[in-house]
């Protein structure tokens, strides 16, 4: 007897087509899911029974066509010295001979692979004061975890050596003791892999000693002057000098710098952040090269006023106050340690008359008490610094509750609407 039906699925098996419910085609031994490492053997089985014998058929799920190194042995999918192209969905299907009804059913071949080094790091030779920049690529499944060992000690992060991006090591300003063996490590948990790279720096007769007594004076929040005095020795020689300054906290922070003529000895560096402290260097050049850089100064920018004010909330718990909650400004914000904030408020229909309370810095809360009932108020705060006052936030309004209403507070306004209108 033939019976029609819609595709049904049972668990990874799916069945379409015109089912023969005395001899159905079924699977099984349907394939499973499987995990295999580059370079061993993965068996994907599939067996299928019914009258007459079924054909099994193997194919992807994406449409690939399957590798030409991937054999059927009997009904099983085989797959000898496995690779990253074979990972993906393979599907077997089991048709009944000379009809359309067939059963399919799926399972995943994930390939890992251990750490494999695709691009090294190279050796150079370099001049000192100049930039090394070391780029160590890998592919492996999992994504290999990338650490970098100078001389077989991990590194470590400062203010001129740095990994800017996955794979690539940048050292400036290079200097004697960045001289050594660099190596690249790949790991995930099948195994690592590693490559190594020489660095060599040179350093040339007559160039110029480090400038010296290096110092910086905030002028304003955003901006610094640099001073220095001229290298001890083969001063003559100098053609030029570089300002150097990144911010200090941090270990992925970029290296600002400033070329400056051989003329003078002082810099004003602008558009630095309020309230946050930079490291400064100088270095030296001649035709022949750079000299050491300057011993490095730290310098913190004065304050300035809050850039925005704090976000305001209000809520009312009585008819007679207005509670306020804020939270604290970044230090993005802030450009300073915020001491104080103060509120504005006044009765929407007294907005001549402004009241002000001012709090101390470390509040997020405050309640205004003896307020009229039933009473609209506008109210803003403004975040302060020793310097000053920001900005104030945008006016906030407000309606206090109505006394003595026996309707709760969360739905009470509603309510009073709904009453004065005469719908309640």
């Amino acid at each position: 007897m033939l019976v029609v039906c819609n595709t049904k699925v049972y668990s990874n098996i799916v069945v379409t087509g015109s089912i023969d419910t005395l001899n159905p085609v079924v699977i099984v031994a349907p394939p499973q899911n499987a995990t295999v490492v580059v370079g061993h053997t993965a068996v994907m089985e599939c067996m299928a029974q019914g009258q007459p014998k079924p054909l099994v058929s193997w194919s992807r799920q994406d449409g690939k066509p399957i590798s030409t190194d991937v054999i059927v042995l009997a009904t099983n999918l085989v797959i000898r010295d496995i690779r990253r192209h074979h990972a993906g969905v393979y599907v077997c299907r089991a048709n009944k001979p000379r009809t359309r009804e067939f059963v399919f059913a799926t399972a995943e071949l994930h390939v890992t692979a251990p750490p494999v080094i695709v691009q090294p790091p190279e050796s150079v030779s370099l001049s000192r004061g100049n930039t090394a920049r070391f780029m160590c690529n890998s592919s492996g499944e999992p994504l290999p975890v990338l650490h970098w060992l100078k001389n077989g000690q991990p590194i470590r992060h400062f203010r001129r050596m740095k990994v800017q991006s996955r794979g690539v090591l940048l050292i400036n300003q290079l200097a004697l003791e960045d001289a050594g063996y660099y190596q690249c490590i790949a790991e995930n948990g099948l195994g690592t892999a590693c490559a190594t790279a020489k660095l060599t720096v040179i350093v040339k007769e007559g160039l110029p000693s480090l400038p010296r007594h290096l110092t910086a004076t905030p002028y304003s929040s955003t901006t610094a002057l640099l001073s220095w005095e001229k290298p001890e020795y083969n001063t003559d020689q100098i053609i030029a000098y570089s300002v150097h300054y990144q911010l200090t906290a941090g270990l992925d922070n970029q290296d600002t710098s400033f070329a400056v003529s051989n003329d003078t000895t002082e810099y004003l560096v602008k558009e630095l952040l309020p309230h946050t402290a930079y490291t400064f260097f100088v270095v030296a050049y001649s035709p022949m090269g750079a000299s050491p850089p300057s011993l490095p100064i730290t310098v913190e920018m004065l304050e300035d006023v809050p850039s925005a004010p704090p976000q305001l909330s209000v809520a009312s718990t009585t008819p007679t106050d207005i509670r306020l909650m804020w939270q604290p400004l970044s230090s993005q914000h802030s450009r300073g340690a915020v001491t104080r904030y103060r509120i504005d408020y006044s009765a929407l229909d007294q907005m001549d008359t402004v009241f002000s309370v001012e709090l101390r810095g470390n509040e997020t809360q405050f309640t205004l008490r003896e307020l009229l009932p039933d009473q609209v108020y506008r109210l803003r705060i403004t975040a302060g610094t020793a310097v000053g006052f920001g900005i104030p936030s945008e006016w906030v309004q407000h309606e206090t509750i109505v006394r003595n209403s026996p309707i709760d507070n969360s739905t009470g306004k509603i309510m009073q609407r709904l009453c004065k209108a005469h719908l309640y």
